[in-house]
């Protein structure tokens, strides 16, 4: 038997801490590193830092510090050295020439989780749309033995084009297609967006790893994938909850990061609009978070990159299950005074309901009452309205009629009033 499983690659990881850059957050920056590094099956084997007042434009690092990783790559035997940043196309080049090593940035990482995990078409399509954009300025060319491609029926040696050239022209074509696809399925998006209109909604918002997807199989039993780990799903998924007599549409996001590459913001908005069209959104936080602030920061920017920090938000504050006893939570001067939370366990169940009824409650401002007058004989339209609503009052008339007062979702509520004003006319409409 051979054995096919291809080699974990063993990995250094590079920090580099800036005058802005405080120490902690280069320790938990570089922790995070290492976990995107596990997700994305690479071991680390070792970490080295620097502060610097500006980055080095030739290897971001500088020579001596070059040499430093070099003997730390030689010592543990590494085969590939990530940094926490974004490099440049020349940066990266230059430091493969002299650490002998694949490079790698954070960037770099994250689109190799995105590849791996993306399932359907849509977020293979953005994945490879991020790859394109994020590789085609650090083509290089692979053939040399060829200088130029020479053009056109007889010419005789002339300057034809470089390979390099081709190169960039196929993805630039590969671009332009997937962005084509997506454009395609964007409008298909927003068909299915005008038909969840009619039902109020909600979206799942958070940092990566927070428990996001743990709280949607818990609401839906959806049997979304749960894992420990950083992007355990990519896919926005969507399912209709009932919270006491009323129904609704609750969407599972992508998870948000720091230092997130701006080519797979760009490249993954389109799912991140999910949560534009909704109602309401449902912050879920990691109480057990040593930088639970600045993980909620980093939300709030995406959210104010999609324009929707005014939605009203519901703060869900998970994993209480993991706290020690009587340990005071250091959330609260993170959330806005007075915005609706509750503390929960995703996992266990705990304070799950209370979750809903705060949903419920949050909605409750967007409920309306009316008065309809309904002719007995048309039973299905009485029916139809105890389903959508709750009945405070009821009153027999003259004329085998009823008086309902009724209180529902203003939508449900407007969309009854079109369909039976369409069916029978206004005249009996209070």
């Amino acid at each position: 038997m051979f054995d096919t499983q291809l080699p974990v690659a063993r990995a250094i990881l590079v920090g580099v801490q800036l005058p802005d850059t405080p120490d902690w957050e280069l320790d938990y920056s570089l922790d995070e590193l290492a976990s995107l590094a596990d997700t994305a099956g690479i071991q680390t084997l070792g970490t080295c830092t620097q502060g610097r007042q500006h980055p080095d434009s030739a290897t971001y690092i500088g020579k001596g510090k070059v040499q430093e990783v070099l003997l730390l790559v030689e010592a543990e035997s590494a085969d590939v050295v990530i940094f926490d940043c974004e490099l440049s196309p020349s940066q990266m080049s230059n430091l493969e020439k002299q650490l002998n090593v694949r490079v790698m940035d954070r960037g770099d990482v994250i689109l190799m989780i995105f590849s791996e995990r993306a399932q359907t078409r849509e977020a293979k399509l953005q994945v490879e749309l991020a790859r394109m954009k994020y590789f085609l300025p650090r083509l290089k060319r692979q053939w040399t033995h060829l200088e130029r491609q020479v053009g056109g029926v007889g010419v005789r040696a002339g300057m034809g084009e470089k390979q390099i050239e081709i190169d960039r022209r196929l993805v630039r074509r590969k671009i332009d297609r997937y962005e084509n696809d997506l454009k395609e399925i964007e409008k298909q998006r927003k068909l299915r967006k005008n038909k969840r209109r009619e039902s109020f909604s909600m979206a799942l918002i958070g940092y990566t790893n927070v428990g996001k997807s743990t709280l949607f199989n818990r609401l839906t039993e959806a049997g979304v994938l749960v894992e420990n780990r950083l992007f355990a799903t990519l896919d926005s998924t969507v399912r209709k909850i009932e919270i006491g007599a009323h129904e609704f549409l609750l969407t599972d996001t992508v998870g948000f990061i720091r230092k997130l590459p701006h080519h797979l913001v760009a490249s993954f908005r389109s799912t991140l609009e999910e949560a534009c069209d909704v109602d309401v959104l449902i912050h879920v936080v990691d109480v057990t978070s040593p930088v639970l602030g600045e993980q909620m920061a980093a939300v709030n920017e995406v959210l104010k990159q999609l324009e929707i920090e005014d939605k009203p938000i519901i703060y869900a504050l998970n994993k209480a299950d993991l706290l020690p006893p009587g340990e005071e939570l250091d959330v609260w001067k993170h959330i806005p005074p007075e915005a609706p939370c509750v503390t929960i366990s995703a996992h266990t169940g705990e304070n799950v309901d209370l979750l809903k009824d705060l949903a419920l409650e949050t909605f409750s401002e967007q409920f309306r009452e009316s008065t309809f007058v309904l002719n007995l004989s048309q039973s299905a339209w009485v029916a139809q309205l105890y389903a959508i609503s709750t009945i405070l009052s009821e009153e027999y008339l003259d004329g085998n009629r009823v008086k309902l007062r009724c209180r529902a979702p203003a939508k449900d509520l407007e969309r009854f009033r079109k369909n039976w004003k369409a069916a029978v006319g206004e005249e009996s409409l209070f």
